[in-house]
């Protein structure tokens, strides 16, 4: 029979907490959770809130969204619940220096991985891919990328899209705003020729907004991934497996179509998600 929990210590429950919570790892075949992720009783993510579908607030301003799910799914895989997460919104320039700061325990908030970002932090393999593109407003002449040579592009601070541009769009411009919905008021008041994202945030836009249309060309082929701190190999491991398990079980499939609704871009985010890409990541 097991002693009355109010006659045990507080050291002793913290025992009993802590082997109850491993537990829920080890009963979904996942490496540990680290022993500090546990002690907090809580996994701290950052995540995207002006980003569908990937994250946003619904109307009572809780973060929703396809990477909010994921951050809730492993939550519920490293602590038996979903509830377990404290989600944090970060902006595209903040995401990094939250995390270094130890604000958050990983990044999970369209982050792309590639070199330079390695050079900082870590990150787990990457979950989904897929091309950046550009929203232009309907009447632009631009149909190609070519095209938008010497124009004014915004781009929001930290995006990784500026580096592909100005080596592959002569003359361009850009213009860098805090958040999705100051460059998409940008560009729908005129001081801007058109707002490159990744395509996901992108076509969503685009299907909410009939004044304005999408580049189909794509550019910059991307590979989005968690991000944690340097060295932390053993959370690396268990993001990694709870990354494979919700591919595997057909999480993606389930949730993705709670938050796109648009036929066009059900497909090209299913795709992100369930296929190969169409050449290897970025290493």
């Amino acid at each position: 029979m097991l002693p009355k929990l109010q006659h045990l210590s507080k050291t002793t429950l913290a025992v009993i907490a802590g082997c109850l919570i491993a537990g829920a790892a080890q009963a979904q075949d996942l490496p540990p959770v680290p022993k500090d992720i546990l002690s907090k009783g809580v996994l701290r993510v950052g995540v995207k809130c002006d980003s569908p579908p990937f994250g946003s607030l619904d109307p009572s301003g809780k973060p929703i969204g396809i990477e909010v799910s994921m951050a809730r799914r492993i939550a519920e895989f490293a602590f038996g619940s979903p509830d377990k997460v404290d989600l944090q919104c970060v902006t595209s320039e903040a995401r990094i220096p939250s995390l270094n700061g130890q604000k958050i325990d990983i990044i999970l908030a369209t982050l792309g991985k590639f070199p330079e970002r390695q050079k900082v932090i870590d990150f787990t393999e990457y979950y989904m891919w897929g091309t950046s593109n550009v929203m232009v407003p309907k009447d632009s002449p631009a149909t190609k990328l070519a095209e938008l040579k010497d124009k004014n592009i915004c781009i929001v601070k930290g995006g990784s899209q500026a580096k592909w541009l100005n080596e592959n769009i002569p003359g361009i411009k850009l213009t860098q705003l805090n958040t999705t919905s100051d460059c998409v008021q940008a560009l729908r008041q005129g001081r801007v020729e058109g707002f490159v994202g990744d395509g996901g945030l992108i076509w969503s836009l685009s299907s909410n907004y009939p004044d304005l249309r999408v580049i189909e060309e794509g550019l910059d082929l991307g590979f989005n991934a968690i991000g944690l701190r340097k060295g932390e190999k053993e959370l690396q491991a268990f993001l990694d497996a709870a990354l494979n398990k919700m591919k595997k079980e057909g999480y993606y499939e389930k949730i993705i179509p709670e938050f796109v609704n648009n036929p066009v871009v059900l497909r090209e985010t299913l795709k992100s998600f369930q296929t190969q890409p169409p050449a290897p990541p970025r290493t």
